[in-house]
């Protein structure tokens, strides 16, 4: 009697409550199993990760761990629960719902501990479809607008624009009948892109101007223009700024209204007088570029079988007029010369003598032009230089995606010494030509851009993305990085990104290997 007293003495439901709570416990810890289980597996880009050129993303590990263990502990515990409550309230259907209510309990801290475990990530968006025809390959791209809502590919056979944000198409503009695309601008001013097309082994001497919201032409030029040699770049040619577009001819610079190709002025470049009452050599525009109303052209003088001078003319934008030259420090043919920014003007320069001059020569603002430029030698003790991708006709008409200029800093991909691999990102200064700092990524570098203020964005072959203060190399948000999914194959060498709103667009140069031509990733 004393003993049932007692029991009866308790509030009522008071053990049912208590085994209900250790059945709804138990169903959570289920529901974390089954949870875990699902995110782990299905995070593995591919079906498959673990290896240096396909890593698993952070977290997927210890989510796999969990997984497991909670599979464990979850199915005993709730076992165990189900008897415990069953012995006070027979039945199935309560057992049940209580089960499920941990189950359903568990989702949502769940997911919060797994994006925690997990990090940040960004995955695929959208992707172009394949090229079509297939034996088009990419010239280079334009992003529109400030979050670059457009991005534009340039492509042999015409241009393409695709919303950024869905990968549509909003518009194609189609190269002239049995012409390529041969040359681009490298920046749109005020809604507008130049692009250059040349016939087979001629010239590049049709120039358009574009407006890159419509992809209406909104006008034409023809001229003697320069044909690009083999494996040189098409950069160069032509040069936008406030007002004018500035295309290179044979032995000429023309100036054109942006807006309506009307002809503004014309700089003919006399041939060099030679040495000694030698034969005069003659001289051509090889790279101009404009900005902030000045432009910048590099000039050679002497044919093939003899190298005379090289020089830079700075030019008035409205009337063409000379404002300043200065001889370029070369003594033998330059094999490459590639404006990397035209404000502040940066300029790679490499001779074909192996001794020769090879460097960025960092000549600062316009007005700067008379001063001496500042040397970044390609090689020094510390590490090589990889200005220009191993893959230079990846994109001809864009060929330095491996370096950025944000202010006054130069940032860069680079080898180790005595490395085979470009898995290093450093930092020079512009004004004085000082190394500032230097990343080994322990990935190689596929791509470099632009992310904002003082922030440079490096694409690893790794599938990582990160970010540095371009001032001094700090790590911003992941120190490891930020994970890519499942883009693995579908992004090549020398890429060009893009920085799109919160993600990235990454545009390819050819679709070799099954690649989009263009493709979105985001958070």
């Amino acid at each position: 009697m004393g003993d049932t007293m007692v029991e009866d003495g308790r509030p009522s439901g008071a053990r049912p409550l208590g085994k209900a709570a250790l059945v709804v416990g138990a169903g959570a810890l289920v529901g974390f199993a089954a949870e875990f289980h699902a995110l782990g597996w299905t995070s593995i880009p591919g079906n498959s990760c673990g290896g240096r050129y396909r890593p698993c993303p952070e977290g997927t590990t210890p989510t796999l761990v969990l997984a497991f263990a909670l599979t464990f502990v979850g199915c005993v515990a709730l076992t165990a629960a189900l008897a415990a409550f069953t012995r006070i309230r027979p039945g199935k259907a309560v057992p049940g719902a209580l089960a499920a209510a941990g189950v359903l309990v568990a989702l949502w801290p769940g997911w919060q501990a797994y994006l925690w475990m997990r990090g940040p990530v960004l995955d695929p968006v959208w992707q172009a479809g394949p090229d079509r025809p297939a034996s088009v390959r990419g010239a280079g791209a334009w992003a529109v607008g400030d979050d670059a809502e457009t991005v534009v590919r340039a492509r042999t056979d015409a241009l393409v624009a695709y919303d950024s944000g869905t990968g549509d198409r909003r518009w194609v503009l189609r190269a002239p009948v049995r012409t390529s695309v041969c040359a681009m601008s490298d920046r749109i001013v005020d809604g507008v892109g130049l692009v250059s097309f040349a016939r087979h082994e001629k010239p590049c001497g049709t120039v358009w101007g574009v407006d890159v919201r419509s992809g209406r032409k909104l006008w034409e030029r023809r001229i003697s223009g320069p044909a690009p040699a083999y494996g040189e770049g098409g950069d160069g040619l032509l040069a936008a700024d406030a007002g004018v577009a500035v295309a290179l001819a044979g032995q000429a610079v023309h100036g054109y209204g942006l807006d309506d190709g009307a002809a503004r002025w014309t700089v003919k470049l006399p041939a060099a007088a030679g040495a000694g009452g030698g034969d005069d050599a003659p001289c051509e525009p090889v790279r101009a570029s404009a900005a902030g109303g000045t432009t910048r052209v590099v000039v050679t003088c002497g044919g093939y079988d003899g190298f005379h001078s090289a020089r830079i003319l700075t030019l008035d934008n409205a009337t063409g007029k000379e404002l300043s030259r200065r001889a370029l420090p070369v003594e033998s043919r330059p094999s490459t010369v590639t404006v990397v920014r035209a404000d502040p003007f940066v300029l790679l320069v490499q001779e074909e003598d192996e001794r020769g001059l090879a460097a960025v020569l960092s000549y600062g603002a316009p007005d700067d032009m008379r001063k001496e430029p500042v040397t970044i030698p390609l090689t020094a003790d510390e590490e090589d230089l990889a200005v220009i991708t191993t893959y230079p006709l990846s994109f001809p008409a864009r060929p330095v995606p491996w370096a950025v200029v944000d202010g006054d800093n130069l940032v860069v991909a680079a080898k180790k010494p005595g490395a085979d691999s470009v898995e290093r990102v450093s930092a020079y200064a512009l004004d004085d030509g000082r190394r500032l700092w230097h990343a080994d990524l322990g990935a190689g570098v596929v791509a470099l851009a632009p992310a904002g203020r003082d922030r440079v964005a490096v694409l690893g072959d790794t599938e990582r993305l990160w970010t540095f203060a371009a001032g001094d190399g700090a790590r911003v948000g992941e120190e490891d990085g930020i994970m890519l999914r499942d883009v693995d194959t579908r992004i090549g060498t020398g890429a060009q990104l893009l920085r799109a709103g919160d993600g990235w667009v990454v545009v390819n140069g050819d679709d070799d290997g099954g690649r989009p031509p263009a493709l979105a990733v985001s958070p």
